[in-house]
């Protein structure tokens, strides 16, 4: 029985910051829970308390896999 989280994808993009009008950098990296479930995780370069984590079906985690660059960020919404 297997128990460890896996890093499936971690991507890096710049964003413009709306408040200072500054390009900043984003982090989303995708993990494999034990489960079967998926985990993202959305970070960026501005504050550490703005992190989230959202769980999301095999589905999402597919469209987000198969985003293009200009669709990146799109869970930040």
């Amino acid at each position: 029985m297997q128990l460890a989280i896996k890093l499936l994808v971690s991507r890096t993009y710049p964003f413009v910051d709306s408040d200072a009008l500054v390009e900043r950098r984003a982090r989303d990296t995708l993990f494999r829970m034990p489960d079967g479930s998926f985990l993202l995780h959305l970070s960026n370069d501005k504050a550490a308390d703005e992190d989230r984590l959202v769980r999301i079906d095999s589905r999402a985690a597919l469209i987000w896999l198969n985003a293009n660059p200009e669709e990146f960020g799109i869970e930040w919404q």
